[in-house]
């Protein structure tokens, strides 16, 4: 009927508001409840320790880019020009420093030019020595002259919650209308990390050996807060190759300590752990510097907290303790 045109006009009027009315709702509701990738602040750390702490720190009020790939020693990286762009985008730009990320700390300088603030971690730690050539043994975990800095401070856990810290501090600085959120997840994680430090501390108290033969030497911090001795078979520095004559007196040493195991790691080939294990009747356990994470590892969903849990039970294992 003609007179029946209008009335469905305005019904079908009603109907097509209440849709784009219920849209408009929707789009709000997700507009209150989630930040857009635009809206939060971005961050770039050279590798994953940094990156993990980050994100912690920051939840989901940042993006973080990691910028040494998985798989990849951050010492031997080189980032591409198109690393450099995303760098140079991010609010804030963390690195170990320390030598650890040298092209990191090439690029600081002309990144807090253009605007981007800069964090080396290191610098706001109290750093052990390093030796040149990786020392025999560090009976009394004393420090030495004459090679640099150890870099490896994340693998202290209370070192690692002094970083978490200084990140969310830093966010909060970068981003102030947020700083309350990025204290209470510092300290929330912080307080997973005292309790990893606990483990720590109990799981290595009674101990049969305090003894550890270890692949390069990154586990410094680790061995003064818990008191071991550590033996390294190279440096500092992962990618060096010992010497003939190194590995005879690392193979001396395991023989007259009767040290029942030796680690490797696993971004680094395992035949030099091997070859001493079989001239001295060891066994090989893994023993995981964090330097990155390889594609299995994150496959698996494993972070810095369950990593370093493995690692202590193999050292528990490896050092005979009760």
């Amino acid at each position: 009927m003609p007179g029946m045109q209008p009335v469905r006009r305005a019904v079908l009027f009603i109907a097509a508001l209440a849709v784009v009315s219920g849209i408009v709702i929707l789009l709000i509701s997700f507009a209150v409840n989630e930040k857009t990738p635009d809206e939060r602040l971005t961050l770039s750390a050279s590798f994953y320790p940094l990156a993990h702490f980050a994100g912690k720190a920051g939840g989901e009020n940042v993006e973080v880019f990691m910028i040494t790939p998985p798989g990849v020693e951050s010492h031997d990286f080189e980032p591409t020009p198109r690393d450099v762009r995303k760098i140079r985008k991010s609010a804030v730009f963390i690195y170990n420093g320390a030598g650890l990320d040298p092209w990191a700390e090439r690029i600081a300088p002309t990144l807090e030019q253009s605007g981007v603030r800069t964090i080396e971690m290191t610098s706001h730690f109290t750093l052990l020595s390093a030796e040149t050539d990786a020392p025999l043994e560090n009976e009394g975990h004393e420090e030495h002259d004459g090679g640099g800095h150890d870099p490896h401070i994340w693998l202290d856990p209370l070192m690692a919650a002094g970083q978490v810290n200084l990140i969310g501090e830093a966010l909060g600085a970068a981003d102030p209308a947020n700083a309350a959120t990025y204290r209470s997840h510092s300290s929330r994680y912080g307080a997973e990390l005292m309790a990893l430090h606990e483990e720590f501390s109990s799981g290595l108290q009674n101990c049969g050996t305090r003894d550890m033969i270890v692949a390069h030497d990154a586990f410094r911090y680790l061995a003064a807060r818990y008191g071991l001795n550590i033996i390294p078979v190279v440096g500092v520095f992962s990618g060096e190759e010992p010497s003939p004559r190194r590995i005879a007196e690392v193979t001396r040493i395991a023989k007259e300590k009767s040290i029942r195991y030796i680690f490797f790691e696993p971004l680094a080939s395992r035949k030099i752990a091997q070859t001493i294990a079989r001239e001295t009747g060891a066994g090989v356990l893994e023993l995981n510097p964090l330097e990155g994470l390889t594609k299995e590892e994150e496959a698996a969903g494993k972070d810095y907290i369950s990593v370093m849990r493995s690692n202590l039970a193999n050292m528990r294992k490896a050092l005979q303790c009760i």
